[in-house]
C-alpha cells in the first residue's frame, strides 16, 4: 500500500472547513432524511397531497459536523436518491434569483440558465409596481419579488420531477429579516407544502436556529424533527480514524492506537477528531511517508495546538470581557435547570468589576443567548437542559477564568490539561 502524500498535503491546505475526506457517523440524522424523502416520492408518484412541517433542523456547536454532513449529503447522486441543493449560508435563501437558478439546475440541466432569465425579466416588470414604506424617514420603494420556486414550477412542473429535492441551509442562524421577508415567506410556504412538490428544508446551525426558524414563521418543530450533533461515540471516532487511514493508503500499526488517544482526550470532538488527523498528516508528509519517523509526541502537541486555537475562536470579544463570569457560570452550571439555571449563575456572579461585568448593552438573558450562539452553550430541546457540548472546552473557559493572583502568569501560559 502506497501513501498517497500529495493527497495529505491537500487535506492539510483545506483546513477544517472543508469536507473531510472520509465521512463518519451520524447515520440516524441520514436514515430519517432519506426516509422523509422517500415518503414525499411515494405520495408524489401517487397523486397524494404531502405532509406538513416534515422540515429538519440540525444544530450543535461550530465544529460538531453541520457542514460536513450536509456537503456528505450533496455528494450522494445514485439514482432514485434526492437531490440536495446546497446552500453554505442564507444569502442563497435571501437572494431570489440565486435560489431559482439552485433549484433549477438540481431538477434538470440548463434550466438554470432559462429560469434566472424570466426571473429577471419578471423583477424588472415588478419595479415600481410594488408599494412603498417607510426607511430611515423617508418612502422607498417596494418591489414584489417573484416567487423563485413557483418560477421554476412555470418551467418544469411537478410531474416532470424524477426525484425529491432536498433544500439543504447551512448557517441557518444568520438569516435576516423577520417572518414578512420574501425569503421567508418561501419557508413557510415550502415547510406548509404550499407548492405539493416533493420538496423537504434542512436547516442547520448553531444553537439558537430553532429560534430563528420560529421567528421567520415555521411552526415549532415537533418531536423527532430536530436533531443534536455532539460528540462521537467511540465506534464513530474509529471509524473516522481508520477510514482517514484507507483513504490516504496509511497501512494499519501504532498511528491508530496514538489517534484513538488523542480522540479520548479530547472528548471525540468532530472537529477535534479531524484536526488531530490532520496533525498526523503533517507529520507524515513532513517524514516523506515513514511512519517509523512519526513521532506521537509530536502528534499530540500538533493536536493540542489546534484544539486551544479552536477554544479561542469560540471567545468573542463579549465572553473575554466576561471570562470570569463565564467561568464561575462554567464552573457550577447544572444542565437540568435549563436556561433558567444559567440566568440565575449569572446574576449570582455578576459584580460591577473587571471580568465580572456583563458586556455592555446586553442584559442575563442577552448573554446566555450569546454563548448559545457562539456554541459555549448547548440548548437541548427535547429535555430543556443546556451544557457546554465539549467537556474539555468547559475545563478550558473555567481555567480562563479564574481571576490571577498577584505572582501568577497570564492564563494561557499556564498549564492546560489535555493529552
Amino acid at each position: 500500500m502506497t501513501i498517497d502524500i500529495e493527497g495529505l498535503r491537500e487535506f492539510i491546505e483545506a483546513r477544517d472547513r472543508s469536507d473531510p475526506p472520509y465521512f463518519a457517523g451520524r447515520k440516524e440524522v441520514i436514515a430519517d432524511i432519506e426516509t422523509i424523502c422517500r415518503t414525499m416520492w411515494q405520495r408524489h408518484t401517487a397523486g397524494a397531497p404531502q405532509h406538513k412541517g416534515m422540515t429538519r433542523i440540525i444544530h450543535g456547536a461550530p465544529g460538531a459536523g453541520k457542514t460536513s454532513l450536509l456537503g456528505h449529503l450533496a455528494c450522494r447522486r445514485n439514482d432514485g436518491e434526492p437531490r440536495i441543493v446546497n446552500m453554505p449560508g442564507p444569502d442563497s435563501l435571501e437572494s431570489g434569483d440565486e435560489l431559482a437558478a439552485l433549484l433549477a439546475g438540481a431538477l434538470k440541466a440548463g434550466l438554470d440558465k432559462t429560469v434566472l432569465q424570466q426571473y429577471n425579466r419578471h423583477m424588472q416588470l415588478q419595479l415600481g409596481i410594488g408599494g412603498t414604506h417607510v426607511q430611515h424617514g423617508r418612502e422607498v420603494s417596494d418591489p414584489r419579488q417573484p416567487d423563485p420556486v413557483r418560477s421554476v414550477l412555470a418551467h418544469h412542473p411537478v410531474k416532470k420531477w424524477q426525484y425529491p429535492v432536498v433544500l439543504a441551509i447551512d448557517e441557518f442562524q444568520n438569516t435576516a429579516g423577520d417572518r414578512f421577508s420574501p425569503h421567508a415567506r418561501i419557508l413557510q410556504a415550502v415547510h406548509n407544502q404550499k407548492y405539493q412538490a416533493p420538496i423537504m428544508l434542512v436547516l442547520a446551525g448553531l444553537g439558537d436556529t430553532v429560534d430563528r426558524a420560529m421567528e421567520l414563521g415555521l411552526s415549532r418543530p415537533a418531536q423527532g424533527t430536530t436533531w443534536t450533533l455532539g460528540c462521537f461515540d467511540e465506534a464513530e471516532s474509529d471509524d473516522l480514524i481508520a477510514g482517514w487511514g484507507r483513504h490516504f493508503g496509511l497501512p494499519d500499526g501504532d498511528w491508530r492506537n496514538t489517534m484513538r488517544g488523542i480522540a479520548e482526550d479530547c472528548d471525540h470532538w468532530p472537529v477535534h477528531v479531524q484536526n488531530a488527523l490532520m496533525a498526523l498528516a503533517d507529520e507524515v508528509v513532513a517524514a516523506d511517508g515513514k511512519l517509523e519517523d512519526v513521532q506521537s509526541s509530536v502528534v499530540r502537541a500538533r493536536s493540542r495546538k489546534r484544539q486551544l486555537a479552536y477554544y479561542r475562536q469560540r471567545m468573542s470579544p463579549e465572553i473575554e470581557g466576561s471570562a470570569y463570569l463565564v467561568g464561575a457560570m462554567m464552573r457550577d452550571l447544572e444542565p437540568a435547570r435549563g436556561v433558567i439555571g444559567v440566568d440565575r449563575l449569572i446574576r449570582q456572579h455578576c459584580i460591577d468589576e473587571s471580568g465580572w461585568r456583563l458586556p455592555d448593552g446586553m442584559t442575563v438573558n442577552d448573554f446566555t443567548r450569546h454563548l448559545i450562539h457562539r456554541g459555549a452553550l448547548h440548548k437541548h430541546l427535547d429535555t430543556g437542559t443546556v451544557e457546554c457540548p465539549i467537556p474539555s472546552f468547559r475545563a478550558w473557559l473555567i481555567e480562563q477564568g479564574e481571576p490571577p493572583h498577584e505572582n501568577d502568569p497570564e492564563p494561557d501560559s499556564r498549564p492546560s490539561p489535555g493529552f
